[in-house]
């Protein structure tokens, strides 16, 4: 089982439908593998979609957490 801090629980609860078997994970590239897939549909800005969105910040600040938090996983 990964370390998640209360900020990342909520997030992956509130965002991912399979969030109880994301969190029960033991693989941390699954897990980020998720998160990172998640930004690319819904994380970036328009015009041009280069720079994120508020939405995208907080799912990179997510998924910094747990690669920190897990980096012997």
């Amino acid at each position: 089982m990964l370390n998640y801090t209360e900020n990342d629980r909520q997030f992956i609860e509130k965002n991912f439908e399979n969030a109880a078997q994301l969190l029960a994970s033991s693989s941390r590239r699954e897990v980020l593998l998720t998160i990172e897939n998640l930004i690319e549909q819904k994380g970036f800005a328009p015009p041009h979609y280069y720079d994120y969105n508020d939405f995208g910040r907080k799912a990179q600040t997510v998924y910094d957490s747990i690669y920190q938090n897990n980096e012997k996983s």
